[in-house]
């Protein structure tokens, strides 16, 4: 299992720094970027409606699906809108501070849009009373869950600065991944208290706080390597041990979250899509959480 949980991680790991390096010939299009998030964004959709068909809330599948999908088409909007509509095209563009706030408005904007659908798909269907509101329920939180928190991952792509947002992205998916990596082994070797045994019986204090210090060092690595091998302004060393444990603690509460939702759902893995992780929400939940509080912190603190 645990043979089988590395190779499968490093895999992922190096499909992920490909996608990101080769694309960066093709900004701000970014064709695998896009592929990425349809494939990622549009399996966990799915996989996500399989987990709340097990409840009261039985969202629609199709309203999941189509809304995830083009809250990731909105994440692409604005940019390429920007890009085609510029007199030169060639030239760069003038860096406004409040471009990625105004970004995020599309995918929300899209999200409403969304919420509004689901009313009148559901309306459509109306047949008796008991179960309508909880698929209406069901359904925006779905959405909500996938598609508006994986817009700020997706968001990261045009950051301003030197390899359109890369450093940025690496260093949240290592932090994220680092927290997770010393969550489990430290909870394995130490652990001894239950962090919250209700939600999630296998996860300790121990592994808690070995996750914190993995993730740190995870985001030291990454703006180390961006500062002294790249080249590339980089969070200086207080800031970047502050982005490891803040983004860090979001990674494993998002761990946590998912662990609620499959708890409720009485299942251990979202799917078995991946063999050793579960299904693919089960690597982006941590992500799911971590993406927003590391997107606020670098507009806050980036270089």
């Amino acid at each position: 299992m645990l043979s089988t949980r590395l190779a499968l991680g490093l895999t992922m790991v190096a499909v992920f720094l490909a996608v990101l390096w080769i694309d960066e010939r093709f900004a701000p299009w970014f064709p695998l970027w896009f592929i990425t998030a349809v494939v990622v964004m549009g399996a966990s959709s799915l996989e996500i409606v399989g987990l709340l068909n097990a409840t009261s809330a039985r969202p629609s599948a199709n309203t999941v699906f189509g809304g995830v999908m083009a809250i990731v088409i909105a994440n692409w909007a604005p940019h390429v809108v920007e890009h085609l509509t510029r007199i030169d095209p060639q030239s760069e563009p003038i860096y406004d501070p409040r471009s990625p706030i105004h970004a995020l408005s599309w995918p929300l904007s899209a999200f409403v849009a969304v919420v509004m659908f689901a009313f009148i798909a559901q309306s459509a269907q109306f047949n008796k009373p008991g179960g309508t509101m909880a698929t209406i329920a069901g359904t925006v939180l779905a959405v909500a869950y996938i598609g508006l928190l994986g817009s700020y991952i997706i968001q990261f792509r045009w950051l301003a600065g030197p390899y359109h947002g890369m450093i940025p992205l690496a260093a949240l998916v290592a932090t994220a991944k680092g927290a997770d990596t010393g969550a489990y082994t430290l909870g394995r070797i130490a652990g001894r208290h239950k962090l919250w045994p209700r939600l999630s019986p296998n996860k300790t204090v121990e592994g808690a706080l070995g996750g914190l210090v993995f993730g740190v060092i995870a985001a030291l690595c990454v703006f180390v390597i961006a500062r002294f091998l790249l080249h590339a302004p980089a969070l200086d060393w207080p800031q970047a041990i502050g982005f490891g444990l803040i983004v860090g603690a979001a990674a494993q509460l998002g761990d946590l979250m998912e662990s609620m939702i499959k708890r409720d759902c009485a299942v251990k893995d979202a799917s078995t899509t991946l063999p050793g992780f579960g299904g693919v929400l089960d690597v982006m939940d941590s992500l799911l959480f971590a993406g927003p509080v590391a997107f606020g912190f670098w507009l806050a603190f980036g270089p």
